[in-house]
């Protein structure tokens, strides 16, 4: 059902060409992907492809994912802790193929991306967050 390629593996329910391909979920692993999308029937007319990433994805994995799937839009589903958090910002950089340096020190997220530091707290850290302080556009978004 899963096809590996270049660090990962991704299945396209609909059976569409990849160049065609929206819309790109991204999970760590197979039990983590909803039924409703892997159904068939729920999910033929729609250009989607299901991508999973492992537990440590990488900016090679990504920058391969980002060129495999062109065209498409990313969602992730990694949760709502912290590590999640930043994770989907480092996925949102990767993309892009670009990264950003991240550390927790009392209670802040401190990061460094293109050389200017920038810091929130912990409790408001998100993707969003990130985007907005940064000025970073993604075309990532999180759905739960």
């Amino acid at each position: 059902m899963f096809v590996e390629a270049d660090g990962f593996s991704y299945h396209i329910p609909a059976g569409l060409p990849e160049i065609t391909i929206r819309l790109a979920y991204l999970f760590y692993e197979e039990r983590d992907v909803p039924v409703k999308l892997i159904d068939k029937k729920k999910s033929m007319n729609k250009a989607i492809a299901i991508v999973l990433v492992g537990f440590r994805p990488n900016m090679e994995t990504m920058s391969a994912i980002a060129s495999f799937f062109y065209s498409a839009r990313f969602r992730t589903a990694f949760g709502r802790d912290l590590p999640a958090r930043v994770l989907a910002c480092r996925i949102s950089l990767w993309l892009k193929n670009t990264d950003a340096q991240f550390l927790l020190l009392s209670n802040r997220i401190h990061f460094r991306y293109r050389s200017k530091a920038f810091s929130c707290p912990e409790e408001m850290f998100s993707l969003s967050r990130f985007c907005r302080i940064s000025g970073l556009r993604t075309n990532l978004t999180i759905f739960i």
